[in-house]
Protein backbone atom coordinates (compact mmCIF):
# COMPACT_ATOMS: atom_id res chain seq x y z
CA UNK A 1 0.00 0.00 0.00
CA UNK A 2 1.18 3.17 -0.84
CA UNK A 3 1.74 5.76 2.57
CA UNK A 4 2.66 8.62 0.46
CA UNK A 5 -1.31 9.15 -0.14
CA UNK A 6 -1.05 9.53 3.87
CA UNK A 7 0.75 12.31 4.14
CA UNK A 8 -2.06 14.64 2.27
CA UNK A 9 -3.79 16.94 5.05
CA UNK A 10 -6.75 16.57 2.84
CA UNK A 11 -6.71 12.59 3.27
CA UNK A 12 -5.61 12.30 6.50
CA UNK A 13 -8.02 14.42 8.05
CA UNK A 14 -10.83 12.19 5.43
CA UNK A 15 -9.62 9.45 7.30
CA UNK A 16 -9.65 10.43 11.09
CA UNK A 17 -13.12 12.16 10.18
CA UNK A 18 -14.95 9.59 8.70
CA UNK A 19 -13.19 6.76 8.29
CA UNK A 20 -11.91 6.84 12.57
CA UNK A 21 -8.18 6.13 11.21
CA UNK A 22 -10.01 2.16 9.56
CA UNK A 23 -7.38 2.09 7.06
CA UNK A 24 -9.77 -0.77 5.14
CA UNK A 25 -12.70 0.62 5.12
CA UNK A 26 -11.53 3.43 3.90
CA UNK A 27 -9.83 2.36 0.65
CA UNK A 28 -13.08 -0.17 0.24
CA UNK A 29 -15.00 3.53 0.25
CA UNK A 30 -12.50 4.41 -2.55
CA UNK A 31 -12.69 0.87 -4.20
CA UNK A 32 -17.09 1.27 -3.70
CA UNK A 33 -16.60 5.00 -5.66
CA UNK A 34 -14.54 4.07 -8.58
CA UNK A 35 -17.16 0.90 -9.04
CA UNK A 36 -20.20 3.05 -9.11
CA UNK A 37 -18.46 5.47 -11.53
CA UNK A 38 -17.51 2.64 -14.24
CA UNK A 39 -21.13 1.34 -13.27
CA UNK A 40 -22.44 4.71 -14.45
CA UNK A 41 -20.22 5.20 -17.06
CA UNK A 42 -20.97 1.83 -18.93
CA UNK A 43 -24.66 2.79 -18.40
CA UNK A 44 -24.12 6.51 -20.23
CA UNK A 45 -22.07 4.72 -23.04
CA UNK A 46 -24.96 1.94 -23.26
CA UNK A 47 -27.75 4.85 -23.59
CA UNK A 48 -25.22 6.87 -26.64
CA UNK A 49 -24.80 3.75 -28.57
CA UNK A 50 -28.18 3.25 -28.39
CA UNK A 51 -28.64 6.84 -29.86
CA UNK A 52 -26.12 6.06 -31.96
CA UNK A 53 -28.69 3.29 -33.63
CA UNK A 54 -31.34 5.36 -33.88
CA UNK A 55 -33.22 3.70 -30.88
CA UNK A 56 -33.35 6.82 -28.68
CA UNK A 57 -32.99 10.09 -29.19
CA UNK A 58 -31.09 12.93 -27.18
CA UNK A 59 -33.92 14.04 -24.85
CA UNK A 60 -35.06 10.77 -23.78
CA UNK A 61 -31.25 9.99 -22.76
CA UNK A 62 -31.26 13.29 -21.18
CA UNK A 63 -34.13 12.04 -19.02
CA UNK A 64 -32.65 8.97 -18.22
CA UNK A 65 -29.66 10.73 -16.57
CA UNK A 66 -30.87 13.58 -15.73
CA UNK A 67 -29.11 15.88 -18.02
CA UNK A 68 -29.65 18.81 -20.09
CA UNK A 69 -29.65 17.96 -23.91
CA UNK A 70 -26.31 20.14 -24.05
CA UNK A 71 -25.44 17.85 -21.34
CA UNK A 72 -26.09 14.85 -23.50
CA UNK A 73 -24.22 16.84 -26.68
CA UNK A 74 -21.25 16.89 -24.78
CA UNK A 75 -21.00 12.67 -23.42
CA UNK A 76 -21.69 12.16 -27.08
CA UNK A 77 -18.60 14.50 -27.97
CA UNK A 78 -16.60 12.35 -24.99
CA UNK A 79 -17.06 8.69 -26.75
CA UNK A 80 -16.51 9.93 -30.10
CA UNK A 81 -20.32 9.56 -31.26
CA UNK A 82 -21.92 11.93 -33.83
CA UNK A 83 -24.43 13.97 -33.51
CA UNK A 84 -25.77 14.19 -36.38
CA UNK A 85 -25.88 12.00 -39.12
CA UNK A 86 -25.72 12.46 -43.02
CA UNK A 87 -25.66 9.88 -45.22
CA UNK A 88 -25.25 10.00 -49.16
CA UNK A 89 -28.66 9.72 -50.10
CA UNK A 90 -29.48 12.92 -47.97
CA UNK A 91 -27.14 14.75 -49.13
CA UNK A 92 -27.61 14.10 -53.17
CA UNK A 93 -31.25 15.37 -52.17
CA UNK A 94 -30.47 17.98 -50.90
CA UNK A 95 -27.70 19.18 -53.51
CA UNK A 96 -30.54 18.25 -56.20
CA UNK A 97 -32.68 20.60 -54.24
CA UNK A 98 -30.98 23.30 -55.65
CA UNK A 99 -31.14 22.80 -59.26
Amino acid sequence: MNVAIYQDPSILEILETRFHNDKEKFIEAIKEMFRIKTKLETQEYNLLKAYDRGELSIGQIGTILNLSKYEVMELLEKYDIPFIRVNEAYIEHEFNAFK
